[in-house]
């Protein structure tokens, strides 16, 4: 039989099985950016953006254009990664609380298959002592400093340097790896050159001053165009000086340890720079600035080519994601799905929910009561916001308004109510204890909505 005919039928019968057996990966490092807007990234539309490293993994591997978070907040977002649950699920509604340990993390997971697992996070929020160290061998949560008005911290390429000692010691075994860059949190401060990547208009403000941004963010003094392309520039910068030490971070790593390796590079939540005048914070409204991070996937062994792919992805899929990647399964608890099916076919529709952490106000002595925070429920076109301690609801088509100007409660009825609807059941499935006023702040709050006809 001709050589050529040979391999065309061999060719056949492995289509006809489902192609040969994927390879598992046998490295895996995760990447979180913390405060990172997903359109400050260039591969993410950002012209002026300096980030050839995120911008090299989006084009060898797959970019998700639309992934959110569960809360905008960084340890709940992050024990939401780690577990792959909802904050109602984890109990982790926002910063300060702790995992409780009937809770497994997916380091837990991995440690138990033999991978080496190691940490190196930049930022107090995610210490030792709130949980997420479980499952962890090395968990480096050492900070150096502390900026007026910010949290205790230490820049990226201190924890690059840790990292890459660890990394120096895996040898060939398999290893989780989590890096966690805290730097483009405010007080946007890059260091030289970083600062200067690009020349912005000059501005009376400070960045990295507390009182300035307090006189901002409440109106006391004028903010136009030009401070604002200035603090995007600080900012920008803070994320140019991550993208170089992850580019560091890489390079570390041994070219026999590369083939095998999945890289994921995400953020826990984004920042409010004015819109909607909500300035240089997150947390308490679920705006897309806010909730709409980037999500890159980089592995040789299971992206053969470059691919975008577009509709809602959430953070909670991380967890099962990894595990697939090397080969492990996800456990059916588990309220994310894995993400990889869409790097060779289509993505499924999954329900993409957001709660607010703030206002902190809401709850009493380590109680989590949900009912006055904002709750959203999005889906590739339409975006559903209920902000009970403000009284309103909101719905956006943000396939024609990607900006949220154009509040459509009143010409949308119908499909706010579906939407609404669709919120309700997750609260009830997620809570059953939740009561039925859980979207509303008080009384006569529920009673002017019902008197609009939301309830």
């Amino acid at each position: 039989m001709p050589r050529r005919l040979v391999l065309f039928l061999i060719a056949g019968l492995s289509l006809a099985c489902g192609g040969p057996p994927r390879e598992n990966v046998r490295g895996v490092i995760l990447v979180t950016i913390d405060t990172c807007r997903a359109d400050r990234i260039g591969a993410y539309g950002n012209v002026a953006a300096s980030t050839p490293t995120m911008d090299r993994l989006a084009r060898e591997g797959a970019q998700f254009a639309d992934c959110f978070v569960p809360v905008p907040t960084t340890l709940a977002s992050h024990t939401s990664i780690l577990t792959s649950l909802y904050p109602r699920s984890h109990g982790v509604p926002r910063n300060g609380f702790t995992l409780g340990e009937d809770v497994r993390t997916v380091t837990e997971i991995f440690a138990e298959r033999g991978f080496r697992t190691a940490a190196f996070v930049g930022a107090f929020p995610l210490s030792r002592g709130f949980g997420l160290d479980r499952g962890f061998e090395v968990y480096d949560d050492e900070t150096e400093e502390r900026p007026e008005g910010g949290e205790l911290e230490r820049r990226a390429d201190r924890v690059t340097e840790r990292a890459e000692e660890w990394l120096a010691g895996v040898g060939d075994e398999p290893f989780f790896l989590w890096i966690h860059y805290f730097d483009p949190h405010w007080p946007y401060d890059p260091p030289e050159p970083f600062g200067k990547v690009r020349r912005p208009p000059a501005t009376p403000y400070d960045p990295t001053n507390l009182d300035d941004v307090m006189a901002i963010r409440f109106g006391r003094v004028p903010f136009g165009a030009e401070d604002l392309e200035a603090f995007f520039a600080a900012y920008d910068g803070e994320i140019a000086f991550v993208d170089r030490n992850l580019e560091r971070l890489l390079d570390a790593l041994p070219e026999n340890r590369r083939r095998d390796l999945l890289t994921v590079v995400t953020s826990d939540h984004g920042e409010g720079f004015g819109e909607h005048r909500y300035w240089f914070d997150h947390g308490d409204f679920l705006w897309e600035s806010s909730i709409h991070v980037p999500l890159i996937l980089h592995a040789p062994l299971l992206v053969d080519s470059p691919r975008l792919v577009e509709g809602p992805v959430r953070l909670l899929d991380l967890a099962p994601t990894l595990l697939e990647a090397a080969g492990i399964g996800a456990p059916r608890h588990y309220e994310g799905a894995s993400l990889l099916p869409a790097l060779s076919g289509g993505l499924d529709d999954r329900l993409v929910i957001t709660e607010a952490s703030k206002p902190w106000n809401v709850e009493a002595r380590g109680e989590y009561r949900n009912k006055n925070k904002a709750k959203a429920v999005r889906t590739d076109r339409w975006k559903y916001v209920v902000t009970p301690y403000r009284g309103r609801t909101e719905l956006y088509d943000l396939e024609e308004d990607p900006r949220e100007d154009r509040n459509l409660i009143h010409k949308e009825e119908e499909e706010a109510d579906r939407l609404s609807r669709v919120l309700l059941d997750w609260i009830r499935e997620k809570d059953p204890r939740a009561e039925a006023e859980d979207l509303t702040a008080d009384e006569e709050i529920r009673e002017k909505l019902k008197s609009l006809g939301y309830f």
